[in-house]
């Protein structure tokens, strides 16, 4: 039985079938399926091999992690959840979204060399995970670090200190480039998994709650984009403080008045006075808070009148309003 599952997009079957290479010169099985037997259901193998697997390997590119990438996905999934993922950052993409916390081997620069020190580290991981132990820490980035702090004569006694530090603690790379003062260094080096300068700079700049600039980090590769990507997932709809123009008209009937008044001009007064109360209360009220009126309209109102067996005039009265709405528009908060 194969251990080992990979995971690729088949516009990365160069890159897979040299890490294949690798890993079996290692004395590694790895089931990928570029030896599926013909004529059966590829995906029945599929399913039954990552089932079977103790390892999932994944190449994060721009294929797989890209809108075609959803199978690749949905196997580093299954292998995220048992516990056995492996990821590999064969390209200088950042990982989707939900795969963020699973730390990538950076293969990016890898050509075939059993002897690379990044290599070494997958291959410390993969049979951690075959063995049911947890990964070894890391040791590629560390190598990294040193040869381009190495390639500054001025930096030689660095280069020492940072040596004696590594051989002593786990993730040095990551350890040494949170300090402050290397930082934005480390960034704009590619080490220790820091932004650069210009990335640190404008992620504080954001305006709280502006998910455009959150979409600007979210659509280009770098330090942030992860980040980026999940608050805009957690985004949420509040009420804005402007409020837009959306006039509507309605339709509203007042009865006659109670009691009758004196003349015909007096009734009809009183029933436009009550008709614009009307309109103001009912026809033309706010549907909810998100609502303002900002005042009615009556237009061409249609009295019925006539004389009261009790002396006098009472007059009812069909309207049409023209209603000053403004709505207060729904803005997209992030965190």
């Amino acid at each position: 039985m194969t251990s080992i599952f990979l995971s690729y997009k088949r516009e990365d079957e160069a890159f897979a079938g040299r890490l294949v290479r690798a890993l079996e010169g290692e004395g590694l099985a790895v089931w990928w399926d570029r030896g599926l037997p013909g004529g059966e259901d590829w995906r029945a193998n599929i399913e039954q091999a990552l089932t079977q697997a103790k390892c999932v390997i994944v190449l994060w590119t721009a294929a797989s992690v890209g809108p075609e990438g959803g199978f690749v996905r949905d196997e580093a999934a299954r292998g995220r959840e048992r516990g056995l993922l492996v990821p590999i950052r064969a390209e200088r993409v950042a990982p989707p979204l939900g795969f963020g916390e699973v730390q990538a081997v950076d293969l990016a620069h890898w050509r075939g060399s059993r002897g690379d020190a990044y290599f070494k580290d997958l291959l410390a991981g993969v049979r951690a995970k075959l063995e049911g132990r947890p990964a070894p820490a890391a040791k590629g980035p560390a190598a990294r670090l040193y040869r381009r702090l190495a390639a500054g004569a001025s930096l030689t006694a660095a280069v020492a200190a940072l040596w004696g530090v590594g051989m002593n603690a786990l993730g040095v790379q990551d350890q040494i480039c949170r300090a402050g003062f290397l930082s934005d260094t480390c960034g704009g080096l590619g080490l220790g998994h820091r932004p650069t300068r210009a990335e640190r700079l404008a992620w504080q700049a954001r305006a709280p709650g502006d998910c455009a600039a959150l979409k600007n980090f979210a659509e280009r590769d770098g330090y942030y984009q992860s980040a980026a990507a999940d608050r805009l997932a957690a985004a949420t709809l509040v009420p804005g403080e402007a409020f837009t123009p959306a006039p509507r008209q309605a339709l509203g009937y007042v009865r006659s008045a109670p009691r009758p008044l004196p003349t015909e001009a007096a009734a009809r007064e009183d029933a436009l006075a009550r008709a614009n109360q009307d309109a103001l209360q009912i026809a033309c009220a706010p549907r909810g808070e998100n609502e303002r009126l900002g005042g009615v309209e009556l237009a061409e109102p249609k009295y019925d009148c006539r004389r009261d067996p009790r002396g006098g005039h009472v007059c009812a009265l069909d309207y049409e309003a023209h209603c000053r709405i403004g709505v207060r528009a729904m803005v997209e908060r992030c965190g």
